[in-house]
């Protein structure tokens, strides 16, 4: 494995129930244990961010009389992430005619996420016991107790439940004891689970090794409204396909060539080059699976968001999901430096659908008191026309542009500097300042 599916802490759960009455295989429950709104029956914190999250994406992608006819019903309240708070794993329990059928399994890379299945008995039998145990009647502790100090790529977790059963006369009833280690990924690929009558459910940690794919599917994306564009664009960078593109594109943006580069990143994550037209400018097609792009300028030219650019941006936020715009994204990479845009907008502050005819009217006009700008910004910098353009006046030349199409405020502006990522920002005075984030 060359990823990592959590933050690879080792930690043992250890669970003590303390009951004071029959063995018995009644559900207890206050509430529908299957109900889209989530009650943690939990014995001890949980990541209930990721869980709710998990929840929505479930909710929007689940045919879910499909899954209950034929799987059962996801017990969300009885969801566990086992110590972990990163938005990154969780089990949850799928009851079919009052018995475990199988564990969900849950797990984040990136910005997407992974349904498997889990059919080890011994899971089955820890579900069973915190699901089918009458809390009315008996008493039910327990804890988690951290191991600290790993740094094994492996994710471990050692359950160990105990139950102690007091008979109605006060006698010592029977006494269930069980002990298991698990560790993910490894062993066998957990098979995908689908959610639908069409879902190809699985993806994987790359290479489609132990506990990865099984399927080379691209999973469901990560609700990412909770990230500033700032943390977002740290994602983005930090994939490590897209680190390894940026890495190459910063090099190419430095040679002499007037040939653009630059990539696609569709929605399934796949990584596609764009095509040089004869103006030696990059394009791309934009279309209903695009996510973001990022290409270089090269010497000579404004190193920075041109009008054309932002009209390429504009129509990848259109491709998104209504409530999904902020997963858009555009970057440009040239000698002066890495920048990268987020729509931070609603539906009704993108500009109106326009014909051929009138964006390339519309476009030749933003270019006209685009140049103007740049060159009184040269000017003011002591510079002549030949000369770059510092990184202070490339901001004020994109906020300015902003400003004139009425997307101020509505596009964020971000630097990626060695892996150093800051969102840019105008003071008082209107000078551009970073914010580290």
């Amino acid at each position: 494995m060359t990823k990592k599916m959590i933050s690879w802490l080792s930690f043992i759960a250890v669970f003590l129930f303390l009951l004071h009455s029959c063995v018995h295989d009644e559900i207890y429950s206050s509430s529908d244990p299957a109900s889209a709104e989530y009650h943690s029956k939990s014995l001890w914190k949980e990541d209930e961010k990721y869980i709710k999250n998990v929840m929505k994406v479930f909710d929007e992608y689940a045919d879910k009389s499909y899954f209950a006819s034929n799987f059962g019903d996801v017990y969300w309240d009885y969801a566990t992430t086992m110590g972990t708070y990163d938005e990154k794993f969780l089990e949850v329990p799928v009851v079919k005619n009052g018995k475990i059928n199988f564990i969900l399994l849950v797990y984040r890379e990136d910005d997407r996420i992974f349904f498997k299945r889990k059919d080890e008995e011994s899971s089955k039998e820890f579900f069973k016991v915190l699901i089918f145990t009458d809390r009315v009647k008996n008493k039910l502790s327990g804890r988690i107790l951290g191991a600290g100090g790993n740094t094994s790529k492996t994710f471990c977790y050692t359950v160990e439940t105990t139950v102690e059963w007091t008979n109605d006369d006060g006698s010592p009833g029977p006494t269930f004891s069980h002990s298991e280690t698990y560790c993910f990924p490894t062993g066998p690929s957990l098979p995908c689970q689908a959610l639908d009558t069409e879902s190809n459910c699985g993806g994987g940690y790359g290479n489609g090794g132990s506990g990865g794919s099984g399927g080379g599917s691209t999973g469901y994306p990560y609700p990412q409204n909770n990230q500033t564009p700032c943390e977002k664009t740290k994602n983005i960078v930090n994939k490590p396909q897209i680190k390894a593109k940026l890495t190459s594109l910063q090099s190419y943006a430095n040679t002499n060539t007037k040939i653009e580069s630059g990539f696609q990143e569709l929605k399934s994550g796949t990584l596609v080059n764009g095509v040089v037209n004869g103006d030696n400018q990059i394009e791309f097609g934009i279309g209903p699976n695009s996510q973001g792009t990022v290409h270089t300028h090269q010497p000579g030219t404004i190193g920075i968001f041109a009008p054309q650019d932002i009209m390429t941006f504009l129509a990848i936020v259109h491709a998104q999901d209504a409530n999904a715009l902020g997963n858009a994204y555009s970057g440009t990479i040239s000698s002066s430096g890495t920048y990268f845009i987020n729509f931070t907008g609603t539906a009704s502050d993108l500009p109106p659908a326009m014909t051929e005819a009138q964006e390339a009217a519309y476009v030749a006009a933003t270019v006209k008191d685009y140049t103007e700008k740049y060159y009184k910004l040269l000017k003011a910098e002591g510079k002549k026309s030949y000369q770059t353009l510092s990184s202070i006046g490339l901001e004020k030349l994109f906020f300015d542009m902003l400003d004139k199409i009425g997307l101020a405020g509505k596009i964020t502006l971000i630097k990626e500097d060695n892996g150093n990522t800051s969102t840019i920002q105008k003071d008082s005075s209107g000078n551009p300042i970073p914010n580290p984030c």
